[in-house]
């Protein structure tokens, strides 16, 4: 009842053309930007309101599609000046965008000649949906409970930052990636209520930027090794990290197809000649205080490029900028011999599996020199041995888990004290 009388009222002061601010609760999440068309449905009858007319239309149950026409909206043969909000009946809910559902208020609008729709929601319930993509259920609570506080952090951070912009928040955003209702899980939901307007501080009284990573591979980094500045609270700290799937990988890449992400990304060098990044395990001035890659040069035969590591991870979507690399032609994993009989004469042939002892360990102490040179031999390959997902700077979501199993000791709060160091855990000013 009182979801419908909220409903009601909204519709008549937006009918009166009264502009309805978002609560200072709420967050402004875009759905959808930087396109020209979106797909609206309903199963129930819905309205659209025209916040600059106060025109409203009644729209029937069904599929719809909203697009940009010149500095309006249409939907489908309908014009409406921009912008709109799309409004559930008394007894319906909230029309899909994009096939996904959604609590709260959704309006659209024209920003740079393409749409936005943005939605308009409890940060409560924002965060039942991104904390729930960010963990599984199966996790100890206190881990699942430091990320709901994490969240929140980055959430109100960036409400703060942006509240002069038509969004506080992008639904893409790489740290809270919002799906609206459909990654909702009522366990994880009811942790993020337990600790409900809990945000994190810095020593001057500011919510934190607190960003997280999947893992970190024993060691997380400093926002100065990353970003190449200081911040307070987040400083480079041992990780438990070791259940990750990702604490350890590898990934192999032929140089002819490195070659070719190079040319695509604009960095033309022309057949690859050698690849220069020192060793992990020295203090190289092209690595971070943690070993992460600071930037790494590859020569061709009509020229060279620097990048940096977070450009190379996105170029050949590696896991993360904590690895080392050697140029190898691996072995292979059969051998066809063929079976003579007594004669010496061929009958047959056999594949052998070929099994070397130690082989990782054996080509991570042979490689001591910054520069690595192809050799153009058949088979060759770039080998990457990294460790850790993601940017390594903060929260790390595994490491949350392995303190929570480590010890009953370790709640939320000391979680969070280990990763965001120097913070005090406050609860938000309404």
């Amino acid at each position: 009842m009182l979801q419908r009388i909220i409903i009601i009222c909204l519709a008549v002061a937006l009918y009166a053309g009264i502009s309805v601010p978002a609560s200072a609760a709420d967050i402004r999440a875009a759905v959808v930007s930087g396109q020209y068309t979106a797909e609206i449905s309903c199963d129930d009858d819905f309205s659209v309101v025209d916040t600059v007319t106060g025109k409203s239309a009644a729209m029937a149950k069904g599929k719809y599609f909203l697009s940009v026409s010149g500095k309006a909206l249409k939907l489908d043969d309908q014009l409406f000046v921009n912008p709109i909000r799309l409004l559930a009946s008394a007894e319906g809910k909230l029309p899909l965008v994009n096939k996904k559902s959604y609590d709260g208020v959704l309006q659209a609008t024209v920003q740079d000649g393409r749409l936005l729709v943005t939605n308009v929601l409890e940060l409560e319930d924002y965060l039942c949906s991104v904390v729930a993509s960010k963990t599984m259920v199966i996790w100890p609570d206190e881990a699942i409970k430091a990320q709901a506080v994490a969240a929140r952090s980055y959430a109100v951070y960036m409400m703060r930052q942006n509240r002069q912009k038509a969004y506080d928040i992008s639904a893409n955003d790489e740290e809270l990636a919002y799906a609206g209702n459909t990654a909702k899980k009522e366990a994880v939901s009811s942790l993020v209520k337990a600790t409900s307007g809990q945000v994190l501080t810095d020593a001057a009284g500011n919510v934190i930027q607190a960003v997280t990573t999947s893992g970190s591979g024993g060691r997380t980094e400093s926002a100065l090794g990353a970003w190449g500045y200081d911040v307070s609270y987040l400083q480079s700290v041992e990780d438990y990290d070791q259940d990750c799937p990702d604490y350890k990988w590898e990934y192999q890449i032929s140089p002819i197809l490195l070659q070719t992400l190079l040319e695509q990304a604009g960095h033309g060098v022309g057949k690859l000649v050698s690849i220069r990044l020192s060793p992990l395990k020295s203090s190289g001035h092209d690595r971070t205080a943690t070993g992460r890659v600071r930037n790494i040069v590859i020569s061709g035969e009509t020229g060279t490029v620097s990048l940096s590591g977070q450009e190379l991870m996105k170029l050949l979507s590696l896991n993360s900028t904590f690895f080392d690399l050697v140029i190898t032609t691996p072995l292979p994993d059969n051998l066809e011999v063929p079976i003579e009989n007594y004669f010496g004469m061929e009958i047959g042939r056999k594949d052998i599996k070929i099994h070397v002892d130690d082989q990782e360990e054996a080509v991570w102490k042979n490689v001591y020199s910054s520069y690595h040179l192809f050799s153009s031999g058949k088979d060759e390959k770039v080998v990457f041995y990294g460790f850790g997902k993601g940017s390594g700077v903060g929260l790390s979501v595994w490491g949350a888990k392995g303190m929570a199993d480590l010890s009953p000791a370790n709640d939320y709060i000391k979680i969070l004290k280990h990763y965001y160091k120097g913070t005090t855990l406050r609860n938000i000013t309404r």
